[in-house]
């Protein structure tokens, strides 16, 4: 597993702390990758449609930082259809789109903003 470390960061007055990760392609279609953001372990995601997600590492079930190791796909849903990834200890299944777990309602994982500008790949933090 390759562990990128964020290289810059702005903040928007939307109270997002902006960080530059890495090139888009950079990361594989379809395998998630490790990111350190100011002291914060995240998972990045790209789909084959070219789309960027960005989640906590940390597992909402047990603790443990291994979502960059989970299982990437998508599921159909009442609004359509959403990119997933299922822990890979006990395959909860999280939307990226929101963190809502789609069979415990009680576990949710915390997603972050995504964007390209400029040819890299910037992931947006709460501060």
């Amino acid at each position: 597993m390759t562990i990128l470390v964020a290289e810059r960061s702005e903040t928007d007055a939307s109270e997002l702390r902006w960080h530059d990760v890495c090139r888009p392609g950079d990361l594989e279609p379809g395998w998630g990758e490790a990111a350190w953001l100011d002291g914060l372990q995240v998972a990045l995601y790209r789909f084959p449609d070219g789309s960027f997600y960005a989640a906590e590492q940390r597992c909402p079930a047990t603790g443990a930082n291994v979502m960059a190791r989970g299982i990437m796909g998508s599921r159909s849903t009442a609004e359509g259809t959403v990119h997933t990834v299922a822990s890979p200890l006990h395959k909860q299944v999280f939307r990226l789109d929101d963190g809502r777990c789609l069979g415990d309602d009680s576990l949710s994982l915390r997603v972050f903003r995504t964007q390209v500008r400029d040819g890299r790949l910037w992931v947006g933090v709460p501060r």
